[in-house]
C-alpha cells in the first residue's frame, strides 16, 4: 500500500506575517511519524502584510511568498 501524500501549504516566513517556522518544522515532522510523505507548496505571490518584529508594527516592504 502506498504511503499517504500531504501537501502542505506555506506562505511567507514569520510568526506574524507568514508561516511561523516552529509550526512548519512540527507539522512536517509530525506527518513523517505517521509514516506519511510530504510536498510543500507556496503562492508565487507577494504577501498583503508585512510586520516589522521589533516593534510589531507593519512596513512597506514587499515580499514574495515564494522566495520567502
Amino acid at each position: 500500500m502506498p504511503k499517504p501524500l500531504f501537501a502542505v501549504l506555506l506562505s511567507g516566513c514569520g510568526s506574524y506575517d507568514g508561516t511561523d517556522p516552529h509550526i512548519a518544522v512540527l507539522t512536517l515532522l509530525n506527518i513523517d511519524k505517521q509514516g506519511a510523505d510530504y510536498v510543500c507548496f507556496a503562492p508565487d505571490t507577494n504577501q498583503f502584510n508585512i510586520i516589522n518584529h521589533i516593534d510589531g508594527k507593519e512596513t512597506k516592504e514587499h515580499r514574495n511568498m515564494l522566495v520567502e
